[in-house]
Formats: structure tokens, sequence, C-alpha cells
């Protein structure tokens, strides 16, 4: 399995050697390379990159909890970039993937060929309060007690009913994150990124240059359609589309993504 060390810190990372100009792309929180490879299938004439986060996936160690932030992964996805030899490549990701791809693509443009943004959950502020304590209820939870045990007391918990009741999907990922074998030793993630940012002004958005596709969907709370439709206002270059919701079909979802970010990709 391939992994590079980086910041003290043994990373675990995928990279496909496909034909074509590589795209680095990049997973959610409290997901891992699964996700984001499950999405992208392998294509002709693009090569697949991804890693596992710091603090998820195979890289389970994670170095200060400060590091759960958008900067710190960004230059993480940077030293991969620079293992590979890799100067000039697309950048994407799912949700907070799509935070780091956006942070990346604003502090090293010159590296980057196209940006993807796919179910952005962040604008240029912290999550909304109700979606950081959802996140942060799961570290409290996990503090005193096994990740089983910790799983039944959230999903008693007015937190999770009340976001379960919105939107059944939003519910069934927050318990997923508790199947994570070293859930309990990385929860502060859990805190730290919902109160982090891909960066504070949203005026810096159009000096992005290189083509952008950003993809939203609706009902889906914790990544609003309308946070899809901000970015396609204040990046230039943008190609906007939207995709079926992971409510109402999830295999349809994956595909939509999947054809999307190809034809993107593909574009000359």
């Amino acid at each position: 399995m391939p992994y590079f060390t980086y910041d003290h810190i043994r990373f675990y990372y995928e990279d496909d050697e496909g034909d074509g100009e590589p795209f680095v792309f990049l997973h959610g929180l409290g997901g891992d390379v699964n996700q984001t490879f499950g999405v992208m299938k392998q294509s002709d004439h693009i090569r697949r990159i991804s890693l596992d986060f710091r603090g998820h996936g195979k890289t389970v160690s994670f170095g200060h909890a400060d590091d759960f932030s958008f900067k710190q992964f960004a230059e993480d996805v940077i030293a991969l970039t620079e293992h590979l030899h890799i100067k000039s490549f697309n950048i994407g990701g799912i949700s907070t993937g799509a935070g780091v791809s956006l942070h990346l693509a604003l502090r090293y443009p010159a590296s980057v060929s196209k940006l993807i943004v796919s179910r952005p959950a962040w604008e240029d502020k912290p999550q909304e309060k109700w979606v950081r304590e959802a996140f942060a209820k799961i570290h409290d939870v996990l503090q005193d007690t096994d990740p089983l045990t910790a799983q039944n007391r959230y999903e008693n918990s007015e937190d999770y009913t009340s976001i379960n009741s919105v939107s059944s999907y939003a519910g069934e990922s927050l318990l997923g994150q508790f199947k994570y074998p070293y859930v309990k030793e990385t929860s502060m993630k859990f805190v730290k990124l919902p109160q982090d940012c891909p960066n504070d002004d949203r005026e810096a958005w159009k000096n992005l240059k290189m083509p952008t596709l950003i993809l939203a969907s609706q009902h889906d709370p914790i990544h609003p359609y309308a946070y899809g439709r901000l970015l396609s206002d204040y990046i230039p270059n943008t190609h906007f589309i939207e995709i079926t919701p992971k409510t109402i079909n999830s295999k349809q979802h994956n595909h939509d993504s999947y054809k999307a970010i190809e034809n993107f990709l593909n574009e000359r």
C-alpha cells in the first residue's frame, strides 16, 4: 500500500497512474479514498490521485488538534504532489475536500489547472451553528464511553433527531462516523473543521482564473444548494451543474457526479 511521510505523519494515498493530467480528488469529513475513488471511476486520459486526510482512513495520526484545518490539509496535499513530482494538476473534492480544494486553489493558483467543487459545505465563514453542534456532539458523546454506546446516545440526542427529520441521508451520514475504528482518537476533527472555513473573504474567489466546475444538489442541509450557487456567482469561468440528491437516488447521484467531472476534465 502506498504511503508517504510528511510532518512526521505517514499518509496513505492512492494513484492509479493513468494516462492524462493528474486529478487530485479529496474526500469529505470522516471519509477516505474509497469515497472519492468510488465516485470517480477509472477513466481514460485521467490520472486519479487521492489521499486519506490526517485523522481519516489509514492516515490515523494527525499531529495537534489545531492541524484539523483547511490550511494544513491543503499543505498536506501539496506535500503529496511534491512527493509524486507533480507540478501542475487538477484539484477537486467533496464537501470538506471541496473546501480544501478551494483553499489550495486560492493559495497555489499556479499549480492548479482546473478546480472542482462538489457539494460545498462552507461559505466564507464557519458552518452554521446547528451543523457545528451536530458534529461537536459526536466528539462529546465519545469522551467517556465506547463508540457503540456513544452512537446510541447520539442517535437519541436532539442534535441528531433534528437533522434526521430534515434529511434521512444527513442523519445516516452522521451516524456513519461512528463506524470508523479510530473515531474516538480522532474525534477532534468534528470540532475543529466545522469551526474553520476554506477562506474568510468571498471577494477573493473572484481572483480565481482557472476553469471551475461546481456541483450541488437540493435536499441536502449540510451541503446547501445555495452554497454552490453562491460560489458560482463569485468565481469567474464557472460551470454549474445540479446533480441528483442522494436522498432521492444515491446511485444516480454518483453517476451524475462522475459524468460531470469526466466531461469537465476532458474539455480542451
